[in-house]
């Protein structure tokens, strides 16, 4: 009998909805508080809701991780149609997204096989291992085979990235603030990767446009290139430019565009921009359209 693997990630995956929709994953959405409204990531907020809201709030949004009782609804309810479940998940350097669903699972008790998995990445990086897990699990194949495959896209799968300021990482606490002061001196437009699951610094660069061609020329380096996806933040310029500098790099019928959640958006800041890069075996998209 073949055996239905269910597949789950959570909002910061920031799979376009119509791409999630087609592979059948299941999103479960972080909170992001602004002001005195609390609305659900990519639910009761989008990309570009955030960016008005965010344009005349007073403070700086602060995020949550989804509960522990939400993961185990889901579960829960999934488990009636599947016999398995992956779920995978933001770095747990960077939430507690991770640790909710590891409780999750562990007040299932056995009753439904349950894999939990750290990205220990962020946006398309953990996009791609979630949508290589959801294409295994659609052609029908073992729980054991899905997570071993997860478990080596999250490998190839990388995150670059850049921002106007490191403001909003350092008060986030996203970055060390060693970071922030080089890059508040010096007035740098900087290239941060995330690395062992925490944001580092990659390269620095002077100008929006230094640092445009330096990303591209970075994610060229990578000796392979299953796919690419492209990450807008909210007003962030020049998308258009660097997916035309990535062409060379990877194909448009494999170039994912979409926009960080405002979750992450809420930690990046206006005009970041980043690049996601599978270097496992292509994956088959089906028609793309422009997020």
């Amino acid at each position: 009998m073949t055996t239905r693997v269910a597949v789950v990630t959570d909002s910061t995956a920031d799979i376009p909805p119509a791409l999630a929709e087609r592979f059948d994953v299941h999103v479960v959405p972080l909170t992001l508080r602004l002001g005195s409204q609390t609305y659900e990531d990519r639910v009761s907020i989008t990309p570009a809701q955030f960016m008005a809201e965010v344009s005349h709030a007073d403070a700086l949004p602060s995020t949550e991780q989804p509960s522990v009782a939400r993961f185990h609804q889901l579960y829960l309810e999934l488990g009636r149609t599947h016999d398995a479940i992956v779920s995978i998940h933001l770095s747990s350097r960077l939430s507690g997204t991770y640790q909710s669903a590891r409780l999750a699972r562990d007040q299932i008790d056995g009753r439904l096989a349950v894999a939990v998995l750290d990205s220990r990445s962020a946006s398309m990086a953990l996009g791609f291992p979630v949508l290589r897990a959801a294409a295994l699990a659609r052609s029908g194949a073992a729980f054991e085979e899905i997570v071993r495959a997860a478990e080596l896209a999250i490998e190839q799968s990388h995150l670059v990235f850049l921002v106007d300021t490191l403001e909003y990482l350092r008060r986030g606490g996203r970055i060390g603030r060693a970071a922030e002061i080089v890059g508040s001196a010096l007035q740098l437009k900087p290239i941060l990767r995330i690395e062992n699951g925490v944001v580092v610094p990659y390269a620095r660069t002077r100008t929006r446009p230094r640092a445009l061609a330096t990303l591209a020329t970075l994610v060229g380096e990578f000796p392979q290139v299953g796919n690419l996806a492209i990450m807008a933040g909210p007003g962030a310029r020049d998308v258009r430019r660097l997916a035309d500098a990535l062409s060379r790099v990877c194909p448009p019928d494999r170039t994912i565009f979409t926009d960080l959640s405002p979750v992450l958006a809420s930690h990046v800041g206006p005009g970041g921009l980043g690049v996601a890069v599978n270097e496992g075996p292509p994956l088959e998209l089906g028609e793309m359209e422009d997020s």
